[in-house]
């Protein structure tokens, strides 16, 4: 008897491991969430000054807000828009 409650205490311990573990991983993810917007809102949170960075990954754009947040988008073929994000300061 002594035995089984030795075995359900250390499957309990390792239980309560691995939740924490997936729990944090999980909180992880919804904290790096990203947020998808139109090319057009893109364009223009731009022109307001409210993008400070962004990382052009072929057709995707991955820009961080003034405020942190992160948000992605898609971009047609747009042969101005480099210049349009180093005139409004990005």
């Amino acid at each position: 008897m002594n035995n089984l409650f030795k075995s359900v205490g250390i499957w309990l311990v390792v239980a309560l491991v691995l939740m924490t573990i997936f729990n944090q991983f999980s909180s992880h993810q919804m904290q790096s969430a990203q947020t998808q917007i139109d090319y057009s809102q893109f364009l223009e949170e731009v022109k307001q000054g409210h993008i400070a960075k962004v990382t052009i990954e072929g057709r995707t754009l991955r820009a961080v807000t003034s405020e942190g947040k992160r948000i992605t988008c898609y971009a047609p073929q747009d042969l101005w828009m480099v210049s349009d994000l180093i005139k409004n300061g990005v």
